[in-house]
């Protein structure tokens, strides 16, 4: 066993994740671990056996946080059997998310990846997923949510709160949430070069957010898989990895590396509302039109600007494959603010009738109430990089 094999990382002691990378390693497989004693030896076993097979160069590399039930040392006798292998042991540090980036920071692979250490995401995919770089993607997500894949028979209430966790997720990182089906997937591998260098600083247990939000990412692939049952252990997702969650996206929507898109989007946003009021005014009081038809035609000329800027200016770097994924998106965010423009003007014509405000009045506070929903609504379908 050498020393590189196992590695003793103290609290606080940190190291960043190199551009460089080994040209006989293809794969670099981080496997976080706590409390994995019953597990980690058969995946260990297997995912050694697959890889070999299959031809792929690859490292495995546990990181484990120091579990009472020593994970790590059940690991470090594998050493030997296991030439792939390295083994960090974690003491004074705890998460699954930064345990990943301590795993990527010793790597030493052309891609670097992560698998669960229970045995609940399969193996088999793993040449799948890295077959997609190929296809010149930089993130490659094994995903639940895609036609193939699936969980088994969770509560209800577990259910409810991982769709809930998505929702929230869209609502306040839409660009970052919205490029993948499965943003709480703990199974991906991502190019190296799309994270050298980049300060990742995740909270919790979802680190494919902080790839997704911080790396150079400009496209990302996906791939179905089934999420498996446990063989051995209990789960651990408990009440405060939700609040970690929450904390994750909260950090990452003010993040002033992500200032300059969203001054660019609020920008759009606000010209857009300013040259939907003024064209409004122009139809009904100077062309005198009728109130519906006026608001129907400012608003689709509102929505026209909107697709144009974002697509154009705002997310310029996210271009669209082709043709039919530029005419996909912008059909899909005409009909996303077409939905909201349908209920702005029953609004309108409510308030006309039960209010004494002139209709101008009665537009303006409509207009600006319903813009911020439209504009969310927009950039879901809009502002992701291209998926395959």
């Amino acid at each position: 066993m050498s020393a590189e094999s196992f590695i003793y990382v103290e609290r606080n002691s940190s190291k960043k994740i190199g551009s460089g990378s080994r040209p006989d390693v293809i794969l670099s497989l981080v496997i976080p671990t706590f409390n994995e004693a019953e597990n980690i030896t058969p995946l260990i076993r297997r995912l050694y056996s697959q890889l070999t097979e299959e031809g792929i160069s690859h490292e495995l590399i546990i990181v484990d946080d120091d579990s009472p039930d020593k994970t790590w040392e059940i690991a470090k006798d594998l050493i030997d059997e296991i030439p792939s292998l390295k083994v960090i042991r974690r003491v004074g540090n705890s998460g699954l998310a930064t345990a990943v980036v301590c795993g990527w920071a010793h790597a030493e692979g052309k891609y670097l990846g992560v698998i669960d250490g229970d045995g609940q995401h399969p193996t088999e995919i793993l040449s799948d997923l890295l077959s997609k770089f190929d296809e010149g993607v930089d993130v490659v997500v094994a995903s639940r949510h895609l036609p193939g894949g699936g969980v088994p028979n969770w509560s209800k209430m577990r259910q409810l709160l991982s769709k809930g966790a998505q929702a929230l997720g869209v609502l306040l990182l839409p660009g970052t949430v919205g490029q993948v089906t499965d943003p709480m997937s703990g199974y991906f591998l991502v190019d190296r070069k799309a994270i050298a260098d980049c300060d990742l600083q995740p909270v919790g247990y979802k680190i494919l957010l902080e790839v997704l939000a911080r790396g150079n990412v400009t496209n990302v692939a996906e791939f179905p898989y089934y999420f498996q049952l446990r063989e051995s252990g209990s789960s651990k997702v408990r009440a405060i990895h939700y609040l970690d969650y929450l904390r994750h996206l909260l950090r990452l929507r003010v993040d002033p590396l992500r200032s300059q898109a969203l001054v660019r989007y609020f920008g759009v946003s606000f010209m857009a509302l300013v040259i939907d009021a003024a064209f409004f005014f122009w139809i009904f009081d100077g062309l005198g039109w009728n109130l519906t038809r006026s608001a129907l035609l400012s608003g689709e000329v509102g929505i026209f600007f909107t697709i144009l800027l974002l697509d154009l200016w705002t997310f310029a770097g996210r271009p669209p494959r082709n043709f039919v994924d530029r005419f996909r998106r912008l059909v899909g965010v005409q009909i996303a603010l077409g939905i909201i423009l349908f209920g702005r003007l029953i609004l309108i014509n409510a308030l006309i009738t039960w209010s004494n405000l002139e209709a101008f009045t009665v537009f303006l506070i409509v207009l600006i109430g319903t813009s911020p929903v439209g504009h969310l609504l927009g950039s879901r379908l809009t502002w992701r990089p291209a998926r395959r």
